[in-house]
């Protein structure tokens, strides 16, 4: 089998899966543990990217110069003081976005 014919297998299958769950099950209401239980669903992922990244390889393979060490540290301290994903991400890209034009 081409590897072209088993992406695109890959792909119309797990749209069709997407597309059934929304049509099937999109109009009933969750019980509300399974509409808890999806809030926790954002928070698991970033910590199971996370922990990837820590078990790979560790650090030392991902981060490799200042204005990633300082887009991190940028995107902790933002992350701490405003409690927003979106704030944490922004001064973390900015911050190594000017690093890296500039440096």
């Amino acid at each position: 089998m081409n590897a072209w014919v088993a992406f695109a297998v890959a792909g119309v299958g797990t749209y069709v899966m997407r597309g059934l769950f929304v049509f099937v099950v999109g109009d009933r209401t969750l019980p509300p543990a399974a509409a808890r239980a999806l809030r926790n669903i954002g928070p698991a992922v970033l910590a199971a990217l996370t922990a990837s990244l820590l078990t790979s390889g560790g650090l030392a393979e991902f981060v490799t110069s200042v204005p990633e060490v300082s887009g991190i540290v940028a995107g902790v301290a933002v992350g701490m003081w405003r409690r927003s994903v979106g704030w944490t991400f922004a001064a973390a890209f900015a911050t190594w976005a000017l690093l890296t034009l500039t440096l």
